[in-house]
């Protein structure tokens, strides 16, 4: 098992339903199963949203007035590769950079 947490700087993401859409297709191509969702909006902008997949999570809270998304996805299949869902959600996002950590949980 793998938690894979970090941020993305560069990105304006203010809306709930954008962020909503860009973590559907992050889970779709890291192969997630979505089994619920929940996103809240915040005025006057700025939004949460969490994926529940049957993996554990993927959770995403927005700072548009610094531009930055922090993200936090825990995943107990063993085909999770937290690398590579870093690089899906920084092209996903078009993030200028992330900052990422790994930890293994066990």
């Amino acid at each position: 098992m793998k938690h894979l947490i970090g941020r993305i700087d560069g990105v304006w993401v203010s809306r709930a339903n954008h962020l909503e859409r860009i973590m559907i297709r992050i889970a779709e191509r890291a192969g997630f199963t979505v089994v619920g969702r929940s996103f809240h909006q915040f005025e006057p902008h700025g939004t949460t949203g969490v994926l529940v997949l049957a993996e554990s999570h993927f959770s995403a809270h927005t700072y548009p007035e610094n531009n930055m998304i922090y993200i936090d996805v825990f995943c107990c299949s063993p085909e999770f590769d937290p690398e590579y869902t870093a690089v899906l959600i920084e092209e996903e996002f078009a993030a200028l950079k992330g900052v990422w950590k790994v930890i293994g949980r066990d």
